[in-house]
């Protein structure tokens, strides 16, 4: 008996072919959101392992964090990176789950996923890393250094700026709550003022620009994530960078102390959303 049985027509073919095709452009959005998400909620669980280590590490000494640019007498630019090893004993905790580039790979070190890298930094500076004394403190065994977090400067012991009024120089102080410690960052560390302006373009390096800048990245769905003085975790709207205490005093550009926080002086309504750069203008308020 002949068999009646038939394959797929070619327009039957197509016609599945579309509806997978429209099942994946309908999923694959909801998808990626979910892998954000996750990475998102890794991130802020490292931002609060970072809390407990310089806890740690302020009650090892005395209330203090390390000065910046000193280790032993020996001036490094980027001190926290290595005193904190000890604690981390990985380079990966330093590291957001979302920042999957390192600087190698972005000509002006210019993407939000960007990681900053001495690895790469003692590539391009060839026989001048080879003859630096201090390299020790940013390899340990045959690995660099490697991470995208950012530490405030202004908490710290500030040796090397004695006289500054500026300096959180010891963690027990009031509104610490509001005092930003370590974020997301395509940089080791920066001296954040009130008076920084933002980034005109979502691409920007860690030189490109003020030092809020370096925070300043569209990393989590234009936010990233803090750890502040009180070893709270916290979204910080891009925008909600201007409103973080960085230092305890600074000054206007006359040299008088400026108290409080917020950069109500750079532009004429810094509140109005067409003050901001159109990149930043969608960003998000939350509970600071």
């Amino acid at each position: 008996m002949k068999s009646t049985r038939q394959g797929f027509t070619l327009i039957e073919l197509l016609v599945v072919i579309a509806i997978i095709a429209l099942l994946m452009s309908i999923l694959m959005p909801a998808l990626r959101n979910v892998r954000d998400q996750a990475k998102d909620a890794m991130c802020k669980q490292r931002l609060q392992q970072w809390g407990v280590m310089f806890s740690m590490y302020a009650g090892d000494n005395d209330g203090q964090l390390m000065d910046m640019n000193l280790i032993g007498g020996v001036e490094l630019y980027h001190g926290w990176v290595p005193l904190m090893y000890p604690y981390a004993q990985t380079f990966e905790i330093y590291l957001c789950p979302s920042a999957v580039f390192f600087w190698s790979e972005f000509e002006n070190f210019n993407h939000p996923l960007a990681a900053w890298d001495y690895r790469f930094i003692s590539q391009e500076i060839g026989q001048i890393w080879d003859e630096f004394e201090d390299q020790r403190y940013y390899q340990i065994g045959d690995e660099f250094a490697y991470g995208s977090y950012d530490k405030n400067v202004y908490v710290s012991s500030a040796d090397l700026d004695p006289d500054s009024p500026r300096w959180y120089r010891n963690i027990r102080v009031k509104g610490t709550s509001q005092i930003g410690l370590l974020g997301d960052s395509n940089y080791t560390g920066a001296f954040p003022d009130i008076y920084d302006m933002p980034a005109p373009m979502r691409l920007h390096g860690p030189v490109d620009g003020d030092n809020i800048n370096r925070w300043n990245l569209d990393r989590h769905n234009l936010s990233v994530n803090f750890v502040f003085l009180d070893w709270s975790v916290r979204k910080v709207g891009l925008k909600q960078l201007w409103q973080i205490k960085w230092s305890k005093q600074t000054v206007d550009e006359g040299g008088r102390p400026v108290s409080g926080w917020g950069n109500l002086n750079v532009v004429p309504d810094w509140n109005n959303p067409l003050d901001w750069p159109e990149w930043m203008r969608n960003s998000k308020n939350y509970d600071l």
